[in-house]
């Protein structure tokens, strides 16, 4: 399991701070409980016929993010300090909160009622994005991940808080012995509607049982809590959800402290604030989980630039070592499309799925898929309002070495196939990345970074000292699948972005994303006459600081493209 452990300092938490509610509500036409210009955080509206605790931004995001949380949580209240400071900085971040308790218990078929009936009111009297960020900390757990399960659509995100996925777990099975104590299930029963233990057995299926609909929505979940609560076994609640989120393919992070104040206290706040960013849409998709092959991975989203077109468009391609990551998250989506360029983010079948499919090596499939990507895009290039000929393609570590394997690779369009897709070429007009891998050779890995322990598990293997050992072997899927290999005088134009500078033959403090994976496949470019540029700190006469601003001038400015872009459009 995935739990990070964290050491910094702990900052005590502050009040919310005020927010400015008069002109929202005037607007929406809500009416709250006072109406002074400005109120603390916290006001009661009633929306929809409903009284609810709001949070206001000063300054709300232009894709109007929100979270939707059973409470407004209290520092003065046990348990809830996190999740307090949490709700706080997303507020100061540009998201609004909603808090309404859930109206009838889990055993009632009126469950969550409330909620759908307030998810549509809210976001239509406050023009709210269409996904939401959910909130729970401890009993109200399963509620929450039910009504998400429920409605996946709707969901961004989940961040729980000393929550139990596993209602089973409650009479001490599965993962744990657990500990049942009289006091805790009082609260619980009374909250869920149970009127012993043995009721929970009755009450299916459980919260982590319904998982399977959230990671095929591709819905991400956080889960923060502390080892040492005697009330709640963390490896049996984080540990069933997690293996029913991973067996689908779905997005999980757990961050486990030894008690809640302890610190890394600040640290968690911040990782959980950045978790909910980092897979909450800036902006909602133009065309939504558009499949381009059989597996529930196979998905786009479609963000189509308000321009008229057809419009360059970029391929963007997320990291997470091609064993996790959200499609969701686009950085700097919201200035391509400013600037009239379309951004389509791939979905992918991840090593593990591969595996399970007997793919060999487990990098094909990851990859492969990415190719059929770019080739479906190019054959929806005249129905999306696209420029087949302008397309960039853009990326996140794994992701970055993919679009540089698909861009040096030679075309894979087959002029001659029966299907329109297979049809389609995969050459880029440009491409730039941020921290690639630009080789899969162990060798040359160890040659440009002494302490590299990258790329065992594309090859289905389980150590990077095993990677190297084996390395003849499998040298044919090295060069198969190794972008650097690939180069060649008819490659295009590239830009490497990277967050440290290099230092050449020497231990890096993040060897996987290390810039001398950059400084030597700019050298190979060069020689190949390939224009490339190289980014980091320090670097000499950089014209474009950011990838996307190499991929707005080249796009928008580009007077022409290379030829023979698709074979059939």
């Amino acid at each position: 399991m995935n739990f990070s452990h964290l050491s910094f300092p702990m900052l005590w938490p502050v009040r919310l701070p005020r927010v400015v509610l008069a002109a929202t509500l005037a607007c929406a036409g809500i009416v709250g409980t006072a109406a002074p210009a400005t109120v603390e955080a916290g006001e009661a509206v009633e929306i929809g016929g409903r009284t609810l605790r709001l949070l206001t931004p000063r300054s709300a995001l232009p894709s109007r993010p929100w979270v939707l949380a059973p409470r407004l949580y209290s520092p003065e209240e046990p348990g809830e300090l996190r999740a307090e400071r949490v709700q706080a900085e997303l507020v100061k971040k540009g998201f609004h909160v909603v808090a309404l308790p859930f109206d009838q218990p889990l055993t009632s078929g009126e469950h969550g009622r409330a909620w759908s009936d307030t998810y549509r009111s809210v976001r239509v009297s406050l023009s709210l994005s269409d996904q939401v960020v959910l909130m729970a900390v401890g009993e109200e757990g399963p509620g929450v991940i039910r009504w998400a399960s429920d409605n996946p659509g709707r969901v961004s995100c989940l961040y729980l808080d000393k929550t139990r996925t596993d209602l089973l777990d409650w009479k001490g099975t599965r993962m744990s012995p657990g500990q049942l104590q009289p006091e805790w299930w009082e609260r619980v029963s009374k909250a869920n509607g149970f009127t012993s233990p043995d009721q929970v057995w009755a009450n299916q299926p459980a919260p982590a049982d319904t998982a399977s609909r959230l990671a095929d929505a591709r819905v991400a979940l956080l889960y923060v809590a502390d080892r040492t609560d005697p009330t709640l076994s963390f490896r049996a609640n984080a540990g069933v959800i997690e293996e029913a989120l991973k067996r689908r393919g779905g997005f999980f992070r757990a961050i486990a402290l030894e008690k809640e104040d302890a610190p890394p206290f600040d640290q968690a706040v911040k990782d959980s604030v950045r978790f909910v960013e980092m897979n909450t849409p800036g902006v909602s998709p133009s065309l939504r989980a558009v499949a381009y092959g059989p597996h529930f991975n196979q998905v786009l989203e479609v963000w189509k630039a308000p321009t008229p077109g057809p419009n360059p468009y970029v391929i963007y391609i997320h990291g997470g070592g091609w064993t996790q990551g959200t499609r969701l998250n686009v950085p700097n989506l919201e200035e391509y499309l400013q600037a009239g360029i379309s951004v389509v983010s791939v979905g992918y079948r991840f090593i593990a799925q591969a595996q399970a499919e007997k793919i060999t090596p487990p990098v094909r499939g990851p990859m492969h898929d990415a190719v059929r990507a770019v080739q479906y895009v190019r054959s929806k290039a005249r129905e999306w309002n696209l420029d087949a000929e302008r397309v960039a393609f853009a990326g996140a570590s794994a992701g970055s070495c993919t679009a540089l394997w698909i861009a040096f690779h030679p075309d894979f369009a087959q002029p001659a196939s029966p299907d329109p897709v297979a049809r389609q070429s995969t050459r880029p007009f440009c491409v730039a990345v941020a921290q690639p891998q630009t080789t899969l050779d162990p060798r040359q890995m160890k040659d440009w970074i002494p302490n590299s322990k990258y790329g065992a598990h594309a090859f289905g293997l389980g150590s990077f000292e095993e990677f190297h050992a084996q390395r003849e072997s499998l040298l044919p899927w090295i060069n198969e699948f190794s972008p650097y290999g690939l180069t060649s005088a008819s490659a295009p134009p590239v830009y490497l972005h990277y967050s440290e500078a290099p230092k050449l033959g020497e231990p890096q403090r993040d060897p996987t994303h290390s810039a001398n994976f950059g400084v030597k496949l700019q050298e190979r470019l060069n020689d190949l006459h390939v224009p490339c540029v190289l980014v980091y700190p320090g670097a000499p006469n950089i014209s474009h600081e950011r990838p996307v601003d190499y991929i707005k001038a080249m796009l928008r400015g580009a007077a022409a493209a290379p030829a023979s872009m698709s074979a059939d459009l």
